[in-house]
């Protein structure tokens, strides 16, 4: 191979190693599988797919009504739906005060997480959705308290009208990741 002719397939693969290297570098693992000849077959790839879990709580007759699930697992990551402060009724617990549902919902998401063997050192990120922004600064202390000196989230606060049953509040949802420590 010259230096101003470009590699076909087998000459790459003759390739010594380095540029082989230097050229994987930038590709995923599709394009390392392609380029090497060893692309699974469908059939393989059924066999190795990644497993879904799916959590439902209390309210799974609702969830399965309203076309959702608490929480889904696959391989290392588990993404939880947006958690509220919802009795086993479906009602809403301490209507109109949102430091007392953030305290009922970080203990929802802790039973959550644990239901996957992972805890608030495994969140990655977490997205609020509140109705009012001044009760909410009002209650940040206490979700400081949760992550404690960390691992900190990622985190984005949205101000919303309304939530989904009125009286909520705050509504969170958080994505984990097994793979931490």
């Amino acid at each position: 191979m010259t230096a101003q002719s470009k590699p076909n397939s087998d000459e790459f693969l003759r390739d010594n190693g380095a540029g082989r290297r230097r050229l994987l570098t930038g590709v995923g693992a599709a394009g390392v599988a392609a380029i090497t000849g060893q692309l699974a077959t469908p059939e393989a790839s059924a066999a190795v797919a990644p497993k879904r879990t799916d959590l439902f709580y209390y309210w799974e007759a609702q969830q399965h009504s309203l076309g959702f699930s608490q929480g889904v697992r696959v391989d290392n990551t588990l993404w939880l739906s947006g958690t509220a402060a919802l009795d086993r009724d479906f009602n809403p617990v301490a209507s109109g005060d949102l430091a007392a549902q953030m305290k009922f919902i970080y203990q929802r998401i802790r039973e959550s997480l644990a239901e996957y063997g992972l805890d608030f050192r495994h969140v990655v990120r977490e997205n609020m959705y509140v109705t009012d922004m001044a009760a909410l600064t009002d209650a940040l202390p206490y979700r400081k308290s949760i992550y404690a000196d960390g691992p900190f989230p990622t985190s984005t606060t949205i101000q919303v009208n309304q939530l989904l049953v009125p009286g909520l509040m705050i509504e969170i949802e958080v994505t984990a990741c097994r793979a931490l420590p």
